[in-house]
This record gives structure tokens, C-alpha cells and sequence, in this order.
């Protein structure tokens, strides 16, 4: 792997933990998030910042850039003036929404490699950065998934009056309620910039936008159904069993999206 696709990978990553910090933060203020994502977002930073160092270095002349170095420069522009925004006024929800598009065109640039006269990103590299953010995101679904379970196991002790060790042992219903909600909002987070960068991966190899894929829609729909569970927690400020088992629901159907929708590409693509 070359430096140009090496600091593409590790913006795109610290982009995307990034912005799924933000994006629960948005949902449940915390300062130590707040400030790991802005740190994330520094790490991104640099890593656009060598990137770009290094396309432009490479160019004849100023007039010989392509599409994909502009989108790259306008995304690197957005995300620097966000940075010395954030750290003047704090203003969160600006930062993320901002940073979502200055992510979209970091991805976009990579799609336009084609009329580059150098491909700096491996389409190889963007596959592993795909797998990577939606085996991330899974994970995140999981661990909501086991604190909605904890969360159904101990309001069933309080409706029946059952206080014995696990209901000692396990915490409250308010934490496991803001521990899942945190895990779905990254979930959510990672799994949208997983299906963003499988996307442009298959414009790149396969040349056309996997949007009607089965594989894609299915998962579309899962991250659907968790959106409007945080829409529906963020309205209600709490979580009741209703919504809990919603929650379980929606990771039955993540299961079986994942163990069941066939993800063989329509060029035969594992």
C-alpha cells in the first residue's frame, strides 16, 4: 500500500469513528466523546492534509489537477474550517452535519479516480475500509443488542418485585437505556459510512452504484429501522419495554441480513 492510499484509509476511519462520536453526542451530550471525536478529527486532518501534500507534489503543473484532487481540497477545506470553528464556538450539530458532507466528498474523490492520471486509492483498500466500518458497526448493533436484553431481563424484576443477585448485579434501567442508545447511534453511524464506501467500491470495479443490490437494500432497511428507534428514544427521552423490544427486533433483522441475504455482487463478487 502507497502513502496516498495509506493516509486515505486512516482519514476515512478516523472520519468515520469520528462522526459516529458526534452523532451520539448529538443524541446524548458527553463532553469525554465530544472531545474524542474532535481529536479523531485532527487525526483526519493531517492524514487529508499529507494526502493532499502528496497528490499535488505529484501534478506538472497547477492546472493538471482532476476532479478527484478538487473534491479532495474542497473536502479538506470544510473539515478545516469546522476544526478552528469548533474549537472557537463549540457548536456540535454545525460540526457533524458539516462534516458529513466533508466526508461524502472524501469518498466521492475517491470514486472520480478515474479520470486521474494516477489511481492513489487502491480499490482493494476502499473493500478492507468497507468491511472494516460495517464489521465495526455490527459489533456496536451487538453490544445494544445484549443492553437491550439487559435492560428487558431487569424491568421484568421490577414488575414482578424480584430483586434478587441479578437484579443487584446488573445496573439501572436508565444506564442500560443510554448504553444502548449510544451503541445503536454508533452502530447507525458506522453501518451509513460502511454502505457509502461500498457503494463507490462498486463504482470503481464494477462500474455502476450497487443501490439495487438485495445485499444493499437489506441493509438499508436495517439501518432504517434503527433510525427510527433513536428518533423514536430522542422524542420519548426514555425508553420503555415497548421500544426495547423493538430494539431486539431490529437486531433479528441485522441476523438475518447478515447470515441469510446472499452478498455475492452482480458481477459474481464475493
Amino acid at each position: 500500500m502507497g502513502w496516498p492510499g495509506f493516509c486515505f484509509d486512516s482519514a476515512i476511519v478516523a472520519y468515520a469513528v469520528s462522526l459516529s462520536l458526534l452523532f451520539s453526542d448529538v443524541v446524548h451530550p458527553n463532553r469525554m466523546r465530544n472531545r474524542a471525536a474532535v481529536a479523531l478529527l485532527f487525526v483526519a486532518f493531517v492524514a487529508m492534509t499529507t494526502l493532499l501534500f502528496l497528490r499535488l507534489s505529484r501534478l506538472p503543473s497547477v492546472i493538471d489537477y482532476s476532479k478527484s484532487d478538487l473534491a479532495l481540497l474542497v473536502s479538506w477545506l470544510m473539515l478545516t474550517v469546522t476544526l478552528v470553528v469548533d474549537a472557537r464556538f463549540r457548536i456540535g450539530v454545525v460540526v457533524f452535519f458539516a462534516n458529513v458532507v466533508s466526508l461524502g466528498l472524501a469518498l466521492f474523490a475517491g470514486g472520480l479516480q478515474v479520470d486521474a492520471r494516477e489511481h492513489w486509492l487502491p480499490a482493494v483498500n476502499l473493500l478492507i475500509v468497507h468491511i472494516v466500518l460495517a464489521a465495526l458497526g455490527e459489533a456496536a448493533f451487538a453490544f445494544g443488542f445484549a443492553f437491550a436484553l439487559m435492560h428487558l431481563v431487569q424491568d421484568r424484576h421490577l414488575r414482578q418485585h424480584r430483586f434478587n443477585r441479578w437484579f443487584l448485579q446488573l445496573p439501572s434501567l436508565a444506564i442500560l437505556d443510554t448504553w444502548a442508545l449510544f451503541a445503536s447511534a454508533v452502530g447507525c453511524g458506522l453501518l451509513l459510512l460502511a454502505m457509502a464506501t461500498g457503494s463507490v467500491w462498486g463504482d470503481l470495479v464494477l462500474h455502476r452504484w450497487l443501490l439495487l443490490w438485495p445485499k444493499f437494500i437489506a441493509t438499508a432497511i436495517c439501518w432504517a429501522m434503527y433510525v427510527v428507534y433513536l428518533c423514536v428514544r430522542v422524542v420519548r427521552r426514555a425508553a420503555d419495554r415497548r421500544l426495547m423490544v423493538y430494539h431486539v427486533a431490529c437486531f433479528a433483522a441485522l441476523l438475518f441480513n447478515l447470515l441469510l441475504v446472499s452478498g455475492r455482487t452482480p458481477a459474481g463478487v464475493a
